[in-house]
C-alpha cells in the first residue's frame, strides 16, 4: 500500500524522530487488530469455521497489506502446509521431532538471509523482516506437534505425563482440521509479535461466547493497550538519547564510572520499552478477541489465563536475577521449559544418569540460542546470562541466611535495594551484546564498562567455591546458632 507507506514515512519524519517505518507499520497493524477483534467476537462461537477463516483473512490483510511482508506470508504459508503434512502422515515420536527440525531449519534460513542482507546493505538495514513472526510460528507448530504426540500417549500403559501435558494434550480423534490449524497459526492479533499459546487455549477462545463478558473483556484489553501506549511514548521520547550503541563510542568511554552505570541502566529501560509496547499492545488485542478464557469456576465466574509475555513490574522492580528472567519473554520460557527441557529430562537417562539435568540444561540453552538467531551478540548474552544465574544463586544462597539472622528490617531493606540495583545493572550489562549484535561492538560495550560483570562472576566463584567462603559462612552460622541455644 504505497499511500499508507508514504503516510507512515511522513509521520516518522515529522513527529517520531525518524523511527523505522516497519516498526510504525507494526504498531498500526496491532491497533487495527483491536477493531478486527470486535468484529471477530460478533461471529457466533457455533460458527467455528467462520472464526478460523476471519482470523486467517485478517492476518493476510494486516501482515501483507499494512506491513507489506508479502515474502513472509509466502514463507509462513508454505511452511505451515509442509508441517501440517508432517503432522498428518508421520507417527510416533518421529513426528514432533521432524516438525521441530523442519520448522527450526526453515527459520534459520530466514534469519541468516536477514543477517546477510543487513551486512550487505550500506545502512546495515533491510526493509523487510518476517523473522519475528516466524519465531512465534515455530513455537506454535512445535508445541502443537508435541501436544498431538501427548494425545497419542494418554491411554498408553506406563506413559507419564505432567499436568501441563495432560491439560494441553490433543487426542487422536480431535486432531485439528487444516482450517482450524491455519486459524491457530495465523491468529491475527498475536501473529506478528505474540503472545504464543497452545492449541487448547485457542480452542477455548473459539468456543467462548463473550456476549455476557464484553465489558470485562473491553476493560482488560484497553487497560493493557494503555500500558503499551505509555511505553511507546517512553521509547519514542528517550530512544534518540539513550541507546546501547552509545556504549561503544569514545564519548561514553570517558564518562565516570557512576555516569556509565546510570546511562547503561537507563538505556536498558528504553530498549525494553520497545518490547513492552509491542507485547502489551498485542496482548490487549488478543484479550479483546477472547484469548485466555479458561472455563468457569464452581461459582460460575470466568477463569482467565495469564497470556502476558512480560511482567513489567518483575523485570523493572525485581530484586534478583531469577525474578527478572522469569518475568521476561514468558511465552518462550514456557515453551522451552515444557517442550524442550522437561521432555529431554523425561527421556531415558540410562547412559548418563548423573548428568541428565546438566545435559538437559545445556540442550535447552542451545535450542534457545538457535531459536533467537546467529548474531554473535546473542551468544555472548546467553553465555554470560548462564554464568550470572549460577553466580547469583551462589551469592544469595550464602548471603540470605546472614541477612535473615539479623532480624533487622533495615538490613533486609538495604539487602533488597542492593539486590535490585545489582540485578538491574547486571541484566543491562548482559544484554548489551544482544542489542548491538556484532562481536566487535559487543566487546567494546563490555570493555567500556570495565568487563565488570564477568569479573564479578569470577570473584564470586573464587570467594565461595574455591577459597572456602561458603564453608566459613556455614560454620559462622552454626556457631551463632549454637551460642543462641546456650
Amino acid at each position: 500500500m504505497l499511500v499508507l507507506n508514504r503516510a507512515l514515512g511522513w509521520l516518522s519524519a515529522t513527529y517520531l524522530g525518524g523511527l523505522p517505518v516497519d516498526r510504525i507499520a507494526t504498531v498500526v497493524s496491532v491497533l487495527l487488530s483491536y477493531l478486527l477483534a470486535h468484529l471477530f467476537r460478533r461471529i457466533p462461537p457455533t460458527n467455528s469455521s467462520g472464526r478460523h477463516l476471519f482470523s486467517i483473512i485478517s492476518t493476510v490483510l494486516l501482515f501483507g497489506l499494512v506491513q507489506e511482508q508479502y515474502l513472509g506470508l509466502v514463507h509462513l504459508t508454505v511452511g505451515s502446509l509442509v508441517i501440517y503434512a508432517l503432522m498428518r502422515f508421520l507417527r510416533g515420536s518421529l513426528m514432533p521431532k521432524a516438525v521441530f527440525l523442519v520448522a527450526m531449519l526453515h527459520m534459520s534460513y530466514s534469519q541468516l538471509r536477514r543477517q546477510w542482507g543487513e551486512q550487505a546493505s550500506e545502512d546495515k538495514q533491510i526493509s523487510f523482516d518476517y523473522t519475528g513472526a516466524q519465531m512465534i510460528f515455530v513455537i506454535k507448530v512445535t508445541s502443537l506437534a508435541f501436544c498431538l504426540y501427548d494425545g497419542q500417549q494418554l491411554n498408553k500403559q506406563g506413559a507419564v505425563l505432567s499436568a501441563y501435558q495432560v491439560k494441553n494434550a490433543i487426542a487422536v480423534d480431535s486432531a485439528p482440521s487444516l482450517l482450524e490449524y491455519l486459524g491457530y497459526v495465523f491468529f491475527f492479533p498475536g501473529f506478528a509479535v505474540g503472545p504464543s499459546f497452545e492449541m487448547s487455549t485457542y480452542r477455548r477462545m473459539i468456543s467462548f461466547d463473550s456476549t455476557a463478558y464484553r465489558r470485562q473483556l473491553n476493560t482488560r484489553a484497553y487497560s493493557t493497550l494503555l500500558v503499551g501506549l505509555f511505553w511507546m511514548v517512553v521509547y519514542v521520547v528517550y530512544n534518540p538519547t539513550f541507546t546501547f550503541l552509545h556504549l561503544t563510542t569514545n564519548e561514553f568511554q570517558y564518562k565516570g564510572m557512576v555516569a556509565k552505570a546510570v546511562y547503561l541502566c537507563t538505556a536498558g529501560v528504553v530498549a525494553r520499552a520497545a518490547y513492552y509496547t509491542a507485547w502489551k499492545m498485542s496482548e490487549g488485542a488478543c484479550v479483546l478477541a477472547g484469548l485466555g478464557f479458561d472455563g468457569l469456576d464452581d461459582s460460575g465466574s470466568v477463569r482467565w489465563m495469564d497470556i502476558s509475555n512480560v511482567h513489567i513490574s518483575s523485570v523493572e522492580l525485581g530484586t534478583s536475577i531469577r525474578e527478572l528472567i522469569d518475568g521476561w519473554n514468558i511465552g518462550t520460557n514456557t515453551w522451552l521449559r515444557h517442550h524442550v527441557y522437561l521432555r529431554i529430562m523425561s527421556q531415558s537417562t540410562k547412559h548418563v544418569p548423573p548428568s541428565s539435568s546438566t545435559a538437559a540444561t545445556v540442550m535447552t540453552f542451545l535450542v534457545s540460542a538457535w531459536w533467537h538467531g546467529f548474531y554473535p551478540g546473542y551468544y555472548l548474552t546467553f553465555v554470560i546470562a548462564a554464568l550470572v544465574s549460577s553466580a547469583a544463586r551462589t551469592l544469595r544462597r550464602n548471603l540470605n541466611p546472614l541477612v535473615t539472622q539479623t532480624n533487622s528490617p533495615n538490613a533486609k531493606f538495604a539487602y533488597n535495594i542492593a539486590g535490585w540495583a545489582l540485578s538491574k545493572y547486571t541484566l543491562d550489562f548482559a544484554v548489551s551484546p544482544f542489542m548491538v549484535l556484532t562481536l566487535p561492538l559487543s566487546l567494546s560495550a563490555w570493555r567500556n564498562n570495565y568487563f565488570s560483570v564477568p569479573i564479578a562472576v569470577v570473584l564470586i566463584h573464587l570467594t565461595f567455591n574455591v577459597l572456602g567462603g561458603s564453608q566459613y559462612i556455614r560454620k559462622h552460622l552454626a556457631a551463632k546458632h549454637a551460642s543462641a541455644k546456650m
